[in-house]
């Protein structure tokens, strides 16, 4: 949606969805901007939901440097199903991750927006220098 900037709280990744609800209702709101969209099966999602603080495979492909000080906003991956109205926005921050809770991803303009389908393999990482995930081959 043209004509106004979409902002949401983020806060580090927690264990649950409802700890994120809760954590992050008490930050403020930043403008962000959704570079893909991952999809993943009702089941997945849920299961995602239950356990944010695991890491998956997927999370390799947010962008390694999620916040964009030119603009203040932060560049984000946007986590949901086809059929749910709700999503995660995820984005790393200095090697670590940051999530907020999105309840109608219908607000958002999506349509130019790359999607690509993910499942929830976990992630076979490390941390590397400076506290990064690395992918371990």
């Amino acid at each position: 949606m043209s004509g106004f900037e979409m902002r949401a709280q983020f806060y580090p990744l927690v264990t649950d969805l409802e700890r994120l609800k809760e954590e992050a209702a008490e930050g403020v709101p930043y403008p962000f901007i959704t570079e893909e969209l991952l999809e993943l099966s009702p089941k997945g999602y849920r299961q995602f939901c239950s356990a944010l603080g695991q890491r998956y495979a997927f999370e390799t492909d947010i962008p390694k440097e999620g916040y964009d000080t030119a603009k203040g906003a932060f560049h984000c991956s946007l986590v949901t199903t086809a059929s749910e109205k709700e999503a995660i926005l995820l984005a790393r921050v200095a090697g670590q991750m940051f999530g907020a809770y999105l309840p109608d991803k219908a607000l958002l303009d999506l349509v130019d927006v790359p999607k690509k389908q993910v499942t929830l393999e976990p992630c076979m990482c490390s941390v590397g220098k400076g506290g990064r995930l690395a992918a371990v081959r």
